[in-house]
């Protein structure tokens, strides 16, 4: 549990920018879909294979 508690940890870290802007997006926004969300983090959506 500690192994895995520490890699969510610096897997948080890691990505906390992306984070942050999504956090700010849903404050001025509210609700977002997931493009938006997407979009927000700063992430490019590879879509799923059909």
């Amino acid at each position: 549990v500690d192994d895995a508690q520490e890699e969510v940890r610096e897997l948080l870290e890691g990505e906390r920018d992306k984070l942050d802007s999504l956090a700010e997006a849903l404050l001025t926004e509210e609700t977002l879909d997931e493009a938006d969300a997407y979009r927000a983090a700063g992430i490019e959506r590879i879509p799923a294979p059909v």
